[in-house]
């Protein structure tokens, strides 16, 4: 369940957010599930010891020559990735990609959870040696 979900809250570095008193700062329910997709996101399959299986691999997708099978294996990656996890709308998952000027892979997710109305979304971004999330 979302709501009972609490992980250390990370930066955009993925480290930890101190807090003043010297602990650490905590992401709960909603935060905590949106902050684990985003590590996923930018996870490759097998980095994670205890969950081999976590991991979007998008970096799967670099220095390939960026055509429409790509585009369409992209989206389906992230589509099957959002799928399993049973919190997520599987019917509100929209992916949409595209590839800029500059050879930059650009990747924007909208989902919502599960009898709720909000829609949740992220940018990624695919460039010559790593996955980023855009804020």
């Amino acid at each position: 369940m979302i709501l009972n979900e609490v992980d250390l809250m990370l930066d955009e570095t993925g480290q930890p957010v101190p807090l003043a008193s010297g602990a650490e700062a905590l992401a709960v329910g909603i935060d905590s599930f949106l902050q684990d997709i985003r590590l996923e996101a930018v996870t490759m399959a097998g980095e994670c010891f205890f969950d081999p299986a976590y991991g979007w691999s998008l970096l799967d997708f670099l220095h390939r020559e960026y055509n429409e099978l790509e585009e369409l294996w992209i989206k389906n990656r992230v589509v099957e990735k959002l799928k399993k996890r049973s919190e997520v709308d599987q019917h509100s998952i929209l992916v949409t990609v595209s590839q800029s000027t500059d050879d930059i892979i650009r990747i924007h997710v909208e989902f919502k959870i599960k009898n709720d109305e909000v829609s949740y979304q992220m940018d990624l971004s695919i460039d010559g040696a790593e996955v980023t999330i855009i804020d």
